[in-house]
């Protein structure tokens, strides 16, 4: 076969957590050129030994040390130009996890490792603030039909209903009316309270919740 059917494939993850009721995604530092000093995905070079979701699970392990979280195949990005050096065609994968369990270090080329909000990322290298807008864009919309309990691996642990509304108007982009939101969550039964309250503070100490069984029929944002 021709020589100019062969390409170069790259994994790029899409690492997301959630924050105060955002989205925020995992961003190495880029210590040499082309783009030094800017912010990009973490990703590998495909190897002939693998698929592409091991070694998209493999990214995974490299940067926040956790053998397994929520991981879905993201769209494919094969522009011409998307690097400068090589003809490169990026897989791009969404994982989420609970950012408590994530400790940030470096990774093994000793790149920094930083958690931006996706509405404030940095200066980016390559297309990659392309890539994670568009990934964004299926991840809401999993997370609003809750497709294979993406919301429980964002929130496995105690929130509060303030915590879950802010979050919830950041993926639909629009304000929810505290009253309704709280009926349709609380009465619907997709939420338990779990007779604990958050830490003192200078507020009143809020009610912590974890998601029911029921969470898993979804729809309850409709």
């Amino acid at each position: 076969m021709a020589k100019s059917y062969y390409n170069v494939l790259e994994t790029l993850v899409n690492i997301c957590a959630v924050q105060d009721g955002n989205i925020q995604i995992l961003l190495k530092r880029k210590m040499t050129d082309p783009y030094k000093g800017y912010w990009i995905l973490p990703g590998r070079i495909l190897s002939t030994e693998e698929d592409l979701n091991t070694s998209a699970g493999k990214v995974v392990i490299e940067m926040t040390g956790l053998p397994s979280m929520y991981l879905k195949e993201g769209k494919t990005f094969s522009n011409l130009d998307r690097d400068p050096d090589t003809r490169i065609i990026a897989c791009t994968f969404i994982a989420v996890t609970p950012k408590d369990i994530v400790s940030l270090k470096k990774d093994i080329d000793e790149h920094e490792l930083k958690w931006f909000d996706i509405n404030e990322l940095p200066k980016m290298g390559y297309d990659h603030e392309i890539i994670i807008k568009e990934n964004m864009k299926q991840l809401k919309k999993e997370i609003i039909s809750n497709e294979e309990g993406v919301l429980s691996k964002l929130f496995p642990s105690d929130f509060t209903l303030p915590e879950l509304q802010k979050f919830f108007e950041n993926i639909l982009g629009k304000e929810l009316d505290r009253r309704n939101f709280r009926k349709k969550i609380v009465t619907g039964e997709y939420v338990i309270d779990t007779g604990e309250k958050t830490a003192s503070g200078p507020g009143r100490p809020g009610t912590l919740y974890k998601f029911s069984e029921r969470i898993k029929e979804g729809g309850f944002l409709e």
